[in-house]
């Protein structure tokens, strides 16, 4: 672990990248896309159920259907992509959609299906396994105008915004990407003063001078989660708002924790904390199958949404730099990993088509 990842980090400017990166071609990562959904389809189940259920007699984790339902729905959006493409993913979009709407518990939350058969019912697990759901249910809707997605992603909304804050960092950060991206479609006030109340209460007060959390939260995939959660709430709030200061100055520090933290390749360290490395070393640790860097999908789809919801990168270029890192990056031998890689070359795509598009006018 290098000492830079314990240093206090600015909170009014960004840092200057550390390495340069050119950005990926929109051919060469189109292309990942492809192989990404081709390995996607050996493992579908039909009725938008993708992957091995971790439990015997229960559902696969709903993260599977979710990314790529998203992932999908940023390549449908960006275009680029011939007619069969558009049809195959359009239908995995509302196969996947209407799997989401029949698992959807009556409070509206959705269950997470680890370690105990009985889905942990009310528990802050849900907030993850709700708010990733809904944000697929929301797409969906975007791309359809199917209104019965856009009710189940309000009534998990609802559910997460009469849940209390949880201890996980990262958990509040999940519910605060999805209240805020469903305020932005509907402008439902309550949804945007949960996510204010959860980030305030929930993320704030653990951040470290160095940018980033501590523990759990200190592994580069938990860091990403967080911080699209701020640029999420940081897009939503309307101009003058007086929650946009402090959270400005907290996201530019966590922006420049990733900076820091970014290697030569372009990857990033897996995990900063020399306790928490220590501590998951032990072979039977499920995080011991991490090495000390490692291509973070999360941390492109983060990125992507730092850059297109908020204005930090604006005369600097340090974020986008570190977005080509991370996007021209080797990608991994698992081009499944549960739906990771779909969200975040499709993210990733996107931003490209969009970037191309912009700099031909």
């Amino acid at each position: 672990m290098t000492s830079l990842s314990c240093k206090a980090v600015p909170k009014d400017r960004l840092l200057e990248p550390v390495y340069r990166f050119e950005a990926p071609s929109v051919k060469s990562v189109r292309n990942v896309f492809r192989r990404a959904h081709a390995v996607s389809e050996h493992l579908y189940r039909e009725s938008g159920v993708w992957g091995e259920s971790l439990l015997e007699g229960c559902p696969p984790m709903y993260r599977n259907t979710s990314r790529r339902i998203i992932g999908y729905a940023e390549v449908l959006k960006a275009g680029g992509i011939d007619e069969r493409e558009k049809n195959v993913y359009y239908k995995r979009v509302l196969e996947g959609a209407e799997y989401l709407l029949r698992e959807q518990q009556e409070d509206g939350s959705f269950l997470w299906w680890a370690y105990d058969r009985s889905g942990h019912p009310n528990t802050h697990h849900l907030l993850y396994c709700s708010a990733i759901a809904g944000c697929a249910l929301l797409e969906a809707y975007k791309l359809s105008g199917e209104e019965r997605y856009l009710d189940a992603s309000r009534k998990a909304c609802e559910w997460a915004s009469r849940f209390p804050v949880s201890t996980n960092t990262n958990y509040n950060s999940f519910a605060v990407w999805h209240l805020s991206s469903h305020y932005m479609e509907t402008g439902e006030e309550r949804f945007l003063e949960s996510a204010i109340e959860k980030t305030v209460e929930g993320v704030y007060p653990r951040q470290l001078p160095n940018g980033a959390w501590a523990g759990h939260n200190s592994w580069i995939f938990y860091h990403s989660i967080i911080v699209r959660g701020f640029a999420a709430l940081y897009g939503a709030l309307p101009e003058g708002h007086e929650a946009k200061a402090e959270l400005k100055a907290r996201m530019i520090m966590a922006v420049n924790h990733m900076i820091v933290e970014q290697l030569p390749n372009g990857y990033f360290r897996s995990c900063w904390d020399p306790g928490e490395w220590a501590r998951t070393r032990d072979p039977k640790h499920p995080y011991s199958v991490h090495r000390e860097e490692m291509f973070c999908p999360f941390t492109i789809h983060a990125l992507v949404t730092v850059l297109e919801m908020t204005d930090l990168d604006k005369g600097s270029g340090s974020i986008e730099n570190a977005l080509r890192g991370a996007l021209g990056s080797k990608p991994p031998e698992d081009l499944d990993s549960r739906g990771s890689i779909q969200l975040a070359y499709g993210a990733g795509y996107g931003w490209l088509m969009r970037r191309s598009k912009t700099r031909t006018r």
